[in-house]
C-alpha cells in the first residue's frame, strides 16, 4: 500500500533507513568501541555502505515476514551481528575464531544490534511502557558502557580512552542521530511499514552492495575460511526461520512507529540519565572478587547472550509450533 504526501509524492523510505544505519553504525563502533579514532579516510565510505545495507536488509525483513514480537527481533539482531562479522567488521570480529563467534558476532555486535532496534521503537513509540523502557535501557546501558569504557579499549590493544574522549564520542553520536531523527520525522507522513519493502531491482542492488563488500574483506583477508562454515550457515538458520514465521498481513513492530514521532523530552532525559551514570560507573573503583569484577562480568554477559539466543528462540518456536500442530489434529 502507498499513501501520498501530496499527488504524486510517495513518502521516502530512506530517512527510516539512515536513522536505522546511523543506530547501528553508534552501537557498534561507539558503544562497543571498535576503535572509531583509528579508522581511516578509506574505512568510512565501506562502514557507511555497510550500515546502510544491514538497515535497509533489517527493515525489507520486518516488513516482508511480518516481524512482530520478541524472537522475531532476536532474528534480525541475530542476522545484523552475522552481516556485520562478514562485511562491516570482519578484521575485530573474527580475528580469534571460535572465540569471537560467540562474544563477538553471535554476542556483543548482535546484543547492540537489537539494542538498537529497540531503541528505535522506543524513541518513536506512544505510551507510558515504550518511556520507562527507553529509561530502564539508558541506565542499564549507561553504567555498562562507562565500565567498557574505561577497560575495554586497554584490553583491546586500542589507546585509552578519557572519560571526556569517552562523553565526546558520545555527544557527537548522540547529536548526529537527534539531528537525523528531525530530518526523517517530517518526511515520512504516510509511511507504512509495507513502503519499507525492497522492489526486485532494490534487492539486485542490495545484493550486489554486500557482496561487493564481502569479496572485498576476502581480498583484504580479514575473513578466514573457517569463518564461512560457520558464519554463512547461521545466516540462513536465521533467515529460513524468518521466512517460516512468515505472514502475508499482520501487524510489525514497526506498527504504531511510522511515521517517525520522537518524543524530544523522552530523549533528553534518557541522555541525561545515560551520561550521569556512565561518569559514575567510569569512575568506579576496581573491585574484584576472585577473578571477577564488573569489567568481566560485562563479558561474560555477551558471552552468555551469544551462546543463549539462537538455542532459545529455536527452542521455543519448535515448541510452539508442536503445539499448534497438536491442536490441529484433535481439531481435526
Amino acid at each position: 500500500m502507498t499513501h501520498l504526501l501530496s499527488p504524486g509524492v510517495r513518502p521516502s523510505a530512506w530517512p527510516v533507513r539512515v536513522l536505522l544505519a546511523a543506530l547501528l553504525a553508534y552501537g557498534s563502533e561507539v558503544l562497543l568501541w571498535t576503535n572509531p579514532p583509528g579508522r581511516t579516510l578509506l574505512d568510512l565510505p565501506l562502514l557507511a555502505v555497510g550500515y546502510l545495507a544491514a538497515s535497509t536488509l533489517l527493515l525489507d525483513l520486518i516488513a516482508r515476514y511480518r516481524v512482530r514480537d520478541l524472537f522475531g527481533a532476536l532474528l534480525l539482531a541475530g542476522v545484523y551481528g552475522l552481516c556485520a562479522g562478514l562485511v562491516i567488521n570482519p578484521e575485530t570480529m573474527l580475528n580469534d575464531l571460535p572465540r569471537t563467534l560467540v562474544t563477538r558476532v553471535m554476542g556483543a555486535h548482535a546484543q547492540l544490534g537489537l539494542e538498537m532496534i529497540g531503541l528505535l521503537l522506543a524513541l518513536t513509540g506512544p505510551g507510558l511502557r515504550s518511556r520507562r523502557l527507553l529509561l530502564a535501557g539508558s541506565l542499564v546501558v549507561g553504567v555498562a558502557w562507562g565500565i567498557w569504557m574505561r577497560w575495554f579499549p586497554a584490553d583491546a590493544g586500542y589507546a585509552d580512552v578519557s572519560l571526556p574522549g569517552a562523553l565526546a564520542a558520545f555527544g557527537a553520536g548522540a547529536a548526529l542521530i537527534a539531528a537525523l531523527l528531525a530530518y526523517a520525522a517530517p518526511r515520512t507522513a504516510g509511511l507504512v511499514p509495507d513502503d519499507l519493502r525492497l522492489s526486485r531491482v532494490g534487492w539486485g542492488v542490495l545484493a550486489l552492495a554486500l557482496l561487493a563488500l564481502f569479496g572485498l574483506r576476502l581480498l583484504q583477508g580479514f575473513i578466514p575460511p573457517p569463518a564461512l562454515l560457520a558464519l554463512l550457515p547461521l545466516l540462513a538458520l536465521c533467515l529460513a526461520i524468518l521466512w517460516f514465521r512468515g505472514r502475508s498481513r499482520g501487524i510489525t513492530l514497526l506498527d504504531g512507529h511510522l511515521p517517525l514521532s520522537p518524543r524530544w523530552s523522552d530523549l533528553a532525559a534518557a541522555l541525561v540519565v545515560f551520561v550521569v551514570v556512565a561518569i559514575l560507573a567510569y569512575n568506579l573503583p576496581p573491585v574484584e572478587i576472585e577473578t571477577f569484577n564488573p569489567f568481566t562480568l560485562i563479558g561474560v554477559g555477551f558471552t552468555a547472550y551469544g551462546l543463549a539466543w539462537l538455542p532459545t528462540v529455536s527452542l521455543v518456536l519448535g515448541a510452539q509450533a508442536y503445539l499448534r500442530q497438536i491442536q490441529r489434529s484433535r481439531q481435526a
